[in-house]
């Protein structure tokens, strides 16, 4: 093959790749800071944001720790990408490392089901099936919901949206509050503008919080 075929050949697999990839217009970063009902601060989780039109690539960085006189007890990093398009999950990857052990979700929207594969095998959820990451509103409106650190499916029901007066990490706030119930009791705490300022969910009957402390637009 020439140099000019060469060249037209990588042109047309660079053009390929971009025309499959969306160009994501609007960038945001959410950080969050994990506050244990015990052990106070225990950690920072990031959702990254970009949208473009109805598609929206949204990545996780979470990283935990647990220490007790200085000594760490427990220790979780995961880092996670979902893609959607409009309200529909299109493909979810997470890696989660507690205490050293690493745990791989992958899944796919596959006609009406999500199809999620686990370390313990494949999984089929519902198509409407939603990850518990609330990075947007949209998150609250389904009735199954898909753990993001161990890939379990459960079913939920989401009730509220009332403002109410909230306490989270010493700050008194004035936010719509969603309560998810299933086999644990998750709140999720919405600004006027549909921001998630905070949420919490359980660990061994214990709450902790999730609790926005910066926001930043653009790259």
């Amino acid at each position: 093959m020439t140099g000019s075929a060469k060249a037209l050949a990588l042109a047309v697999v660079v053009a390929g790749v971009l025309a499959a990839t969306p160009a994501f217009a609007d960038h945001m970063v959410y950080r969050y800071r994990v506050d244990h009902h015990t052990y106070d601060d225990i950690g920072t989780y990031v959702n990254i944001v970009d949208r473009t039109g109805k598609d929206a690539k949204v990545e996780t960085q979470l990283h935990v720790a647990v220490k007790l006189l200085g000594i760490v007890m427990f220790r979780q990093d995961a880092t996670r990408i979902e893609y959607w398009h409009g309200d529909r999950l299109e493909s979810f990857h997470g890696v989660t490392v507690t205490n050293g052990r690493k745990l791989e979700l992958t899944g796919r929207a596959r006609g009406d089901s999500f199809v999620l594969t686990t370390p313990s095998g494949t999984v089929v959820a519902p198509g409407n099936v939603h990850p518990t990451n609330p990075w947007s509103p949209m998150v609250l409106h389904s009735d199954e919901m898909m753990s993001t650190s161990t890939g379990r499916l459960f079913h939920v029901a989401v009730t509220g949206g009332k403002e109410t007066t909230v306490t989270l990490g010493g700050t008194t706030f004035r936010l719509r509050q969603f309560e998810i119930h299933s086999d644990k009791h998750e709140y999720v705490w919405l600004n006027d503008s549909g921001v998630t300022v905070a949420f919490r969910t359980e660990k061994d009957g214990t709450p902790i919080d999730f609790i926005l402390t910066r926001q930043v637009a653009g790259r």
